[in-house]
């Protein structure tokens, strides 16, 4: 009967040394990914201020002279503090099992920067002109007047940022399919503060 074999021993200094090696390498891995999300954060409060800057700046040849003082700095900071944590969710690459939740910021930062770029390309109102003078325009101020034609414009031309915004972002189509409600969350979030801007007791 042959003797049963028994493994050499592992010296202690090697498994101290294996030991040290691995909890250094974990412990290089955390300062790295601290540095990285503190980097990122970083970037996503100088990105989210300069927006609000730049989104607060599109609106500000809207009439101000009916709003009490507070309202551009409320609305400027309710922007920047969206936009910041809008940009830290998609640089940090945020999301649980069931919601793509960076994906869907990153869709409604789309929207808002090319509402902005199409706003100050064309900053005089005379695309609401043109709609208003369109049959379908016409019918719906006749219904509802200047409010519900706006209204109805302003969702018309969202869902085509939106659009465009999700079929760039969302349009892998190899994964599973994207739903629709929380980038359009998102997006309505953003735009909200300029919508209520724009919107307070207009003349």
């Amino acid at each position: 009967m042959e003797e049963q074999r028994t493994a050499p021993e592992t010296p202690a200094d090697l498994r101290e040394g294996v030991r040290s090696g691995i909890l250094d390498s974990l412990r290089h891995d955390v300062e790295l990914r601290g540095g990285r999300t503190a980097r990122v954060l970083v970037a996503a409060g100088v990105a989210g201020v300069v927006g609000a800057v730049g989104a607060t700046l599109l609106v500000s040849g809207h009439p101000f002279g009916h709003h009490p003082s507070w309202h551009v700095t409320v609305f400027s900071a309710v922007w920047a503090g969206l936009l910041v944590v809008s940009f830290a969710i998609a640089f940090l690459g945020v999301r649980t099992p069931s919601l793509p939740i960076a994906r869907s910021a990153s869709v409604g930062l789309l929207s808002l920067g090319l509402a902005g770029i199409c706003g100050a390309i064309c900053p005089d109102p005379h695309f609401l002109d043109w709609w208003s003078g369109t049959a379908v325009g016409v019918t719906l101020e006749r219904l509802g007047g200047l409010p519900l034609g706006a209204l109805c414009f302003g969702l018309v031309a969202t869902l085509v940022f939106a659009a465009v915004s999700a079929a760039l972002i969302l349009g892998d189509t190899s994964g599973p399919r994207a739903r629709p409600g929380l980038p359009a969350l998102f997006l309505f979030a953003l735009l909200l503060p300029g919508v209520a801007l724009q919107s307070f007791d207009p003349s």
